[in-house]
């Protein structure tokens, strides 16, 4: 299992949406934000096609990833 990212998903009124967090590279605010806004403005929210295409172009198989 790998520890180097974490996923999380959100309710969305177009739908849930998915980020993949990469502890290094993510902005201070998701760590020390005051609120959920503040915490996620500078990050991208996946759809489910777009959290897919990004698992696999980190290398993760098409079994991997529909796992």
């Amino acid at each position: 299992m790998r520890t180097d990212f974490f996923v999380s998903s959100f309710p969305s009124a177009e739908g849930e949406r998915f980020v993949i967090l990469l502890p290094a590279e993510n902005p201070a605010s998701v760590f020390f934000g005051t609120s959920m806004e503040e915490k996620f403005r500078d990050l991208t929210l996946l759809t489910e096609e777009g959290f897919r295409l990004q698992l696999r172009e980190m290398g993760f198989s098409s079994d991997e990833v529909d796992y």
